[in-house]
């Protein structure tokens, strides 16, 4: 899935596919190349990857029909450029609340090269660009995508405002990640994920976000988060990102030596413990 396909299937409502990739072993590659991905997630809030090993796994991605979504360290157009730069083609945005952020975004990821005093103009309508520089743009930002992690109960109060925000040939916030551990701390339920009342308002943000015409998805950032993905997938999300190679490892692992003590009549272990992504 090139990076144009992507954008324009979750904004036709398509759902696509796809996982956290932490390790940078040329044989993950393989394996990850050959499970039917829409898309590869690498997290640059959370995981230290080298930046010329992030490169070389987008492009890599890339050649491999998988579109490559990197979620950068903070709300900053510069990380986000830099992240296209080095060969993503869909930027994740963590955290961000205020629209002027989502502004300064939208100008990093759909209107590069365009900078400074003419882009801020841009932006904010107070000058429309000329038929030439405007099919220019399009054409040069073709294959990226903007999505947004909503993490905060500002963030969900301030959906509607960052959803109004037109571009040349469409919305210009192509999607919404809601961030499952940080948006249980902001509304004072910490880790309490399948409690009824934290399901209910992450569907509800999901169904929100999915009756504007926008593309949903809620990243399942712990070990055994199937159960919450289905629950986000039945809700209306149409970006399953879905858990982590090193999460997927520890619950299969741990399932299989469960399995093996069964046989040999041994207690089984039923720990979870780990880190949120």
């Amino acid at each position: 899935m090139t990076g144009k396909e992507f954008r324009n299937s979750i904004q036709s409502g398509k759902t696509v596919y796809g996982t956290l990739i932490t390790s940078t072993s040329p044989k993950m590659f393989d394996q990850a190349v050959n499970l039917g991905l829409d898309y590869v997630f690498f997290c640059n809030e959370h995981i230290f990857y080298n930046p010329e090993s992030l490169g070389w796994m987008c492009r890599a991605y890339r050649a491999a029909g998988i579109n490559p979504v990197v979620r950068i360290l903070e709300p900053d157009p510069f990380l986000a450029t830099q992240a296209l730069d080095s060969g993503a083609r869909a930027i994740l945005v963590p955290y961000i609340e205020n629209i002027e952020d989502v502004y300064e975004l939208i100008g990093a990821v759909k209107y590069r090269p365009l900078k400074g005093s003419k882009l801020k103009k841009v932006l904010y309508g107070d000058e429309k660009p000329s038929a030439e520089l405007e099919s220019y743009l399009k054409d040069y930002n073709k294959n990226h995508s903007l999505l947004l992690n909503i993490e905060s109960s500002s963030a969900v109060k301030n959906m509607d405002d960052f959803f109004s925000i037109e571009y040349i040939d469409g919305p210009a916030v192509d999607g919404i990640i809601i961030g499952p551990h940080d948006l249980s701390v902001s509304y004072d339920m910490p880790e309490k994920f399948r409690t009824r009342e934290y399901l209910d308002l992450s569907c509800q943000i999901i169904k929100k976000a999915r009756a504007c015409g926008v593309a949903a998805g809620c990243h399942g950032g712990s070990r055994g988060s199937l159960d919450l993905q289905i629950e986000w997938a039945r809700a209306g999300a149409n970006i399953i990102i879905h858990s982590s190679d090193i999460f997927l490892f520890a619950d299969k692992l741990q399932d299989d030596m469960n399995r093996i003590r069964e046989a040999k009549g041994e207690k089984t272990s039923a720990e979870q413990k780990g880190e949120n992504i």
